[in-house]
């Protein structure tokens, strides 16, 4: 368990509360895996907001966490669409108010399944779900000092009931607690409360290795300092990954990588630590999940065994290399070389988080980005792409017959040499002012094509300044993608360019005392090239378009019919499927000798991967070579 953590629903300035009571939920079949959907860093208007719109689908609230970020209160929240009882939620209740909501819904049947506190204002509130249920007696309590908590912890087990639920919260300097106990029988249980971040870890570190399984943590700020409230019971079950201090970047890439890999979120927990949010959360293997190896069709197929032998057929003299490969719950990472060499000091090492720009590989962003848009806008993939360039624009008859399909497949016709050597708007404009030959409208790679589509993206994005601003359509381009490519992945300020103190640079093989290069500055020219992301970056990438993260169905089977942005890698021995995109730099005379080849893959059993080899080999070849190797015979 590594350390790192997110907001609430505003409570009002007066005592009212705000109730929100939903029916029975409709019996739901076709449910596999259950959605869910978590938010976090919420004002109480985008909290309610949210609530009305999962409810609205058929989601129960399941968990819910306020907290007071820099005197603003925020609420993290997470909706599971499954069937239940009716249920109630409330927030924003003084203790008061909570107390004798909890005796009315009491005597109505509701049952009080969770309970959160807060501080706003200087003062202690509260948000509580209940439901419509029975069970085992039920003691609640809040508004417990650590020495209260401990002495009804102490009175309640010792008559016989289990903590069923544990919060902390702090208010005015002093931590607070509020808690859940059920007259039941269950497997041995610890609990703790009041513990820092490093007595957390320690606690979590030897409960784990007792056979113990974290079911509940809380996290809250008390004078500036975070502190956590845990249970651990003796159980089994499935994979679980449990973490805390996340920011809340961090926070949002987790759930979306943990998403991917097959889990499901169980607890979230918000916090403010250094006058910023954090996260504490809980992850569950879904029973749906899989791992790397797997037998089907006479074959079996084994991640592990596709890392060595891609590891293996890396020549250990090439300057620097790296990979990511995953399916399901594993994901197997390793790299090796310099990030930069003495000739560029300061030397790193380079590793799998290390942004660089992977060249033609940022062809399958700006292809994804692309089909969002026509999705949104309804606008099919065979449609003639002219009407939605600029107006001033003179485009001869035979380039208004290019299709959006076309330009991403590279059957358009165009061709580099028609751009004026370069891929600037103005490159662009020059490149459709030249009428293509209709009979060059044939499968022929040219760069143009999604240099042209990222012009074609601004535009579907509403960019209007063509004749002001011409350039500032390279900005419009990258700020989507951006917020709709890569902000939902938690991933976050990709530049088409090398940014920071100590970016990742390229060398001749070997580097000797060379300089390295970082391939140039493209942020006028995106689409092409040029987005500096990770390997780690590029496979949850890969693995969202393909899972449905970022295209409906409908899209997803366009790329794979028609090759857009994405190319046949070639089909394995279980009858396998492999999509991807190869990006290369060439050595030589160019960029210093330096020299780098990508690939960026996704297939149809679960296998993503991301590539990078500093050197004379062919990424997308070693991957395929391995990925045959990976199959065995049954």
């Amino acid at each position: 368990m590594t350390g790192c953590t997110d907001p609430e629903f505003e409570p009002p300035t007066t005592t009212a509360t705000e109730e929100l009571v939903v029916t029975a939920t409709p019996d739901l079949t076709v449910l596999a895996p259950t959605p869910w959907v978590a938010r976090h860093g919420m004002t109480a208007a985008e909290y309610q907001a949210e609530f009305d719109q999962w409810v609205g689908q058929g989601y129960r609230l399941t968990d819910v966490s306020g907290y007071n970020v820099n005197g603003t209160v925020r609420y993290a929240a997470l909706w599971e669409k499954k069937a239940g009882p009716e249920w109630v939620a409330r927030h924003g209740m003084t203790s008061a108010d909570y107390q004798g909501y909890y005796n009315t819904y009491a005597s109505q049947g509701y049952r009080l399944t969770l309970v959160d506190g807060y501080e706003s204002g200087g003062q202690a509130r509260y948000a509580a779900i209940w439901e419509k249920t029975t069970g085992p007696a039920l003691v609640a309590r809040h508004g417990l000092t650590s020495a209260q908590y401990q002495a009804q912890y102490d009175q309640w087990v010792g008559q016989g009931y289990r903590l069923a639920l544990v919060e902390g919260y702090g208010v005015g300097g002093t931590d607070y607690y509020a808690a859940i106990w059920e007259k039941t029988t269950g497997p041995a249980l610890v609990a703790r409360h009041g513990m820092t971040a490093a007595t957390y870890q320690s606690n979590f570190d030897s409960f784990v290795g007792q056979g113990y399984r974290l079911t509940h943590v809380s996290a809250y700020q008390v004078a500036g300092a975070d502190r956590y409230a845990a249970i651990w019971e003796k159980v089994s079950g499935g994979a679980s990954v449990a973490r805390h201090r996340l920011t809340a970047r961090d926070y949002q890439h987790a759930v979306i990588d943990r998403q991917l890999q097959g889990y499901r979120l169980k607890n979230i927990d918000g916090y403010a630590l250094s006058l910023a949010d954090r996260y504490a959360a809980i992850w569950e293997a879904e029973p749906t999940s899989v791992t790397g190896d797997y037998c089907r069709n006479g074959q079996c197929f084994d991640l592990g065994v596709l890392a060595a032998e891609l590891e293996d057929a890396i020549d250990p003299t090439t300057a620097k290399w790296g990979f990511e490969v995953r399916r399901g719950r594993t994901v197997i990472q390793r790299a090796d070389g310099p990030g930069r060499t003495a000739a560029d000091l300061p030397m790193t090492d380079f590793g799998v988080h290390d942004r660089f720009n992977p060249a033609s590989v940022s062809k399958s962003i700006t292809s994804v980005a692309l089909l969002q848009l026509l999705a949104e806008q309804n606008i099919a993939i065979d449609t003639p792409i002219w009407t939605y360039l600029p107006a001033h624009w003179v485009i001869p008859a035979n380039n208004k017959t290019i299709t959006f399909a076309e330009i991403l497949n590279h059957t358009s016709g165009l061709r580099n040499d028609d751009a004026g050597g370069a891929y600037k708007y103005a490159n662009m404009e020059t490149l459709m002012e030249h009428e293509i030959a209709l009979e060059d409208k044939v499968d022929s790679y040219a760069n143009v094509n999604t240099a042209l589509a990222r012009v074609l993206v601004a535009s579907l994005d509403g960019y209007t300044s063509w004749l002001t601003d011409p350039d500032g359509s390279a900005a419009r381009f990258i700020t989507y993608v951006n917020r709709e490519v890569f902000a939902p992945l938690g991933i976050y300020d990709v530049a088409y360019k090398a940014t920071g103190d100590a970016p990742t640079l390229f060398y001749p093989n070997p580097p000797g005392a060379a300089h390295g290069t970082a391939y140039g500055d493209w942020s006028l020219q995106p689409g092409s090239a040029g987005a500096h992301v990770s390997l780690h970056e590029l496979t949850v990438f890969a693995a969202a378009t393909f899972k449905g993260l970022l295209l409906p169905s409908s899209k997803i089977a366009e790329i794979k019919t028609h090759e857009l942005g994405f190319a046949d890698y070639g089909t394995y021995a279980d009858g396998t499927k492999c999509y991807g995109k190869g990006g290369y730099f060439p050595g030589g005379n160019m960029n210093g000798g330096a020299e780098l080849s990508t690939v960026l893959i996704y297939c149809d059993n679960g296998v993503a991967a991301a590539v990078m080899i500093n050197g004379g080999l062919n990424a997308g070849e070693r991957f395929k070579a391995a990925m045959t190797a990976a199959f065995a015979p049954q």
